[in-house]
């Protein structure tokens, strides 16, 4: 696959986002303002999460002709694993259930299990880019 035919800016630029906006959230004192922030890593996450995930469809259309059937979103998380693109399958499958929480009406007892998985969603998630960037850079 050549470079030029999938992406990962926006995937960067939303983990970047996340990453800044998390690191902000630990080193804050005001505990009015960490729940702004919290908040704000939450949409982070969100978007992050859903630009990952179409990546990953993306890739696997293009790369391993897969089909709209064949992609559903544990399929999508499965074979990315085995072809050792992502390196944890169930921390995939949670940060879709934590998506999940956040795709219902505003809960404030959703906010802690979402910010806790933050840390390994963003390791995960760099993983990603750089098994992705390293198979596009290959030509």
């Amino acid at each position: 696959m050549k470079k030029s035919e999938l992406s990962l800016k926006n995937l960067k630029d939303s983990l970047s986002t996340l990453e800044e906006c998390y690191n902000d959230l630990i080193n804050e004192k005001n505990e009015k303002i960490k729940i702004y922030i919290q908040d704000s890593c939450i949409q982070r996450f969100e978007y992050t999460y859903e630009t990952a995930k179409k990546i990953m469809n993306k890739f696997l259309k293009k790369e391993y002709d897969k089909s709209e059937q064949e992609l559903s979103i544990n399929n999508i998380f499965r074979l990315m694993y085995g072809l050792g693109l992502i390196n944890n399958f169930e921390n995939w499958v949670d940060y879709r259930e934590k998506r999940n929480l956040t795709s219902h009406e505003y809960d404030r007892s959703n906010v802690s299990p979402i910010i806790s998985i933050v840390p390994d969603f963003i390791k995960d998630t760099a993983y990603l880019t750089g098994s992705l960037e390293k198979i596009l850079t290959d030509d």
